[in-house]
C-alpha cells in the first residue's frame, strides 16, 4: 500500500504545538472541574441551609400561635405562611397528628419521634443522620427538609412538624450543574485552541529558520537566517544558527584553501620527482648517489607535509589526545640544540637555558621545540639562541635567530596554515610551510601562548611560548587549587 505522506495521528500527537494543546486543555479541564464540583457543593450546603433556616422560622411562628390559641384556634385560622411548598403538622407528645395543613391533611405524622419541649431538630429526606427522627412518613412531589420544635403550654403540649420543599433548591443546583457542564468542556477546547493558535505564532520564527536552513547546500554556507528583534529565546536560536552557519563557512573556506595550498605544494615536488625519474629511467647507467639525493629529500619534504597535514586534520577532527606526563623542558630543548648542531653549520647557544618543568605531552612538547629549531635554523645567518626561565609562574621558552626577522604587520599570520613570507626559501630549505602552525596549535593544547618578537636592535627573530610551570621548578610555588607553578 503506497504511502500517503502524512505523519500518523500517534506522531502528530508528539509534536510540540500537540503536547501544549494537550497538557493546557488537561491542566485547564482539570482545574475548572474541580472548581465546578467546589462551587456546586458550595450551592448547594448554602441553599439547604435557606431552607432549614425557613422551615425552623415557620416552626417558631406557628409554635407561638399554638402557645397562645391552641389546636382549636389554629383549625379556624390557616396556618401562616401555608403553601405548596411547605407543610404543617402539629403533634402530640404520644405522636398523634392533631392538625395539620391543607397540603397533608389525613396523613400521619412526619416523623415517628418527638422531640422534648424547648427542642429543635431539623432534618432531611437526604440525610436523616437525627436518631430521633427514625423515619420520615411525608409524602410530598419534591425532597424536604423538616423541622421539629417541641413545645409545653397551658394550651398546647407536644411538637409543631414543618416540612420545607428542597425543589427549588435542587432545581438551582441542576441548572447550574448543567450549564457548567456545557462551560467547562467549552472552555477547556476555547483553552487549547488559543494555545495551539499560540504556539505556532510563537514558533513561526522557527519554522522560517528551517525552512530557510533547509534551503542551504555546501555552497550556500555564505547565507544567514533573518534574526528576530526581539532578544528572546528564538532571537537567540537565529544568532546560534548564524554563528554555526559563519563557522562551517569559515571551515568550508579553510577547507578549500587547504586543498588548493597541498595540490600547489605538492605540485612541483611531485614535476620535479618524476622528471627526475624518467632521466634516471633513460639513463640508468648514469645512476649516482648523488643524483639519488636529490628524489629522496623530494619524498621526505612531502612525507613530512603528509604528517604534518594529518596531525593537523586530527587537531581540527578533536581526535587529538594527549598524553600527560611531567615535562623537563630543559632537557627537551638541550636534546634539540645538540641535533641542530649536527646538521648545521651554526652556533648555537644555550646560555639561557635553566631548569623547568611543565605538565604536558612530552612527544608534542619535542615537535614543538623542533619546528621552531627547524625554523630557526631555516632563516638564521649564523647564530640561534636557545633559553629556557620561569617568568611570573610560568615556563617561557625561548628560540631566536640572526635573521631578516618578522615584519610586525606578519606576526600573527605567520602562524597560519602555508603561510610563508620568502616563497623561494623554504622551498630550499625543506619546509611546508605548517610548522608554525603545528606549534601554536600544540601551545593552544598546553593552555599556553606563543608569540613572536624583534631577537634584538641587529634584527632576526626571536619565537617565544609560554606554559604554566609544575610543582618542584625553582622559582615556582604549588597552586592549592590546580597544582601549577606560581612565582615566588
Amino acid at each position: 500500500m503506497a504511502s500517503t505522506g502524512r505523519a500518523p495521528f500517534w506522531r502528530w500527537l508528539g509534536t510540540v504545538r500537540a503536547r501544549a494543546c494537550i497538557v493546557s486543555v488537561l491542566a485547564v479541564g482539570g482545574a475548572l472541574a474541580a472548581t465546578s464540583f467546589s462551587v456546586l457543593a458550595l450551592l448547594r450546603g448554602s441553599l439547604y441551609r435557606s431552607d432549614a433556616n425557613t422551615a425552623r422560622s415557620e416552626a417558631m411562628i406557628v409554635a407561638s400561635i399554638a402557645s397562645t390559641r391552641g389546636t382549636q384556634g389554629l383549625l379556624h385560622h390557616p396556618f401562616p405562611n401555608s403553601i405548596e411548598e411547605m407543610a404543617v403538622q402539629l403533634v402530640d407528645r404520644h405522636g398523634e397528628v392533631l392538625t395539620s395543613s391543607r397540603n397533608i391533611r389525613g396523613q400521619p405524622a412526619m416523623v415517628t419521634s418527638i422531640p422534648a419541649s424547648g427542642h429543635f431538630v431539623v432534618s432531611t429526606d437526604v440525610l436523616l443522620r437525627v436518631r430521633r427522627f427514625t423515619d420520615v412518613n411525608l409524602h410530598l412531589d419534591n425532597r424536604f427538609v423538616v423541622a421539629a420544635l417541641g413545645v409545653r403550654a397551658p394550651l398546647f403540649s407536644g411538637a409543631v412538624l414543618v416540612a420545607y420543599s428542597l425543589g427549588a433548591a435542587d432545581n438551582a443546583v441542576d441548572l447550574v450543574q448543567i450549564v457548567l457542564a456545557i462551560a467547562v468542556p467549552a472552555l477547556s477546547l476555547l483553552v487549547g485552541a488559543l494555545v495551539w493558535w499560540l504556539t505556532g505564532w510563537a514558533l513561526r520564527p522557527v519554522e522560517v529558520v528551517r525552512s530557510e536552513v533547509e534551503r542551504y547546500s555546501a555552497t550556500d554556507l555564505g547565507r544567514r537566517v533573518p534574526e528576530p528583534a526581539v532578544r528572546d529565546e528564538i532571537g537567540r536560536l537565529a544568532r546560534t544558527m548564524n554563528d554555526m552557519l559563519g563557522r562551517l563557512d569559515a571551515a568550508s573556506a579553510r577547507q578549500k584553501r587547504l586543498l588548493s595550498d597541498v595540490s600547489h605544494e605538492l605540485r612541483n615536488p611531485l614535476a620535479a620527482l618524476r622528471a627526475q625519474l624518467e632521466v634516471m629511467a633513460e639513463h640508468p647507467s648514469d645512476i649516482t648517489a648523488d643524483l639519488l639525493a636529490h628524489p629522496v629529500a623530494d619524498v621526505d619534504r612531502m612525507s613530512r607535509m603528509v604528517d604534518d597535514l594529518l596531525t593537523l586534520a586530527r587537531i581540527d577532527e578533536g581526535a587529538w589526545h594527549l598524553r600527560m606526563s611531567e615535562v623537563d623542558m630543559d632537557e627537551v630543548v638541550l636534546f634539540h640544540a645538540d641535533r641542530l648542531r649536527l646538521l648545521r653549520a651554526l652556533e648555537v647557544s644555550v646560555r639561557g637555558v635553566s631548569a623547568a618543568r611543565v605538565v604536558g605531552d612530552e612527544a608534542q612538547l619535542s615537535r614543538m621545540v623542533a619546528n621552531l629549531a627547524d625554523n630557526a635554523a631555516r632563516y638564521a645567518a649564523s647564530t640561534v639562541e636557545f633559553s629556557v626561565s620561569i617568568v611570573a609562574g610560568n615556563c617561557e621558552l625561548g628560540v631566536c635567530d640572526d635573521g631578516p626577522g618578522v615584519p610586525p604587520a606578519e606576526r600573527e599570520r605567520i602562524f597560519g596554515r602555508f603561510v610563508r613570507l620568502d616563497e623561494s626559501r623554504p622551498l630550499e630549505g625543506g619546509g611546508t610551510g605548517l610548522g608554525l602552525s603545528i606549534v601554536k596549535e600544540i601551545v593552544s593544547a598546553h593552555g599556553g601562548d606563543v608569540w613572536v618578537e624583534d631577537a634584538g636592535p641587529a634584527g632576526g627573530a626571536c619565537f617565544r611560548a609560554r606554559f604554566p610551570a609544575q610543582a618542584g621548578t625553582p622559582g615556582a610555588t604549588v597552586s592549592p587549587i590546580t597544582g601549577l607553578g606560581e612565582a615566588l
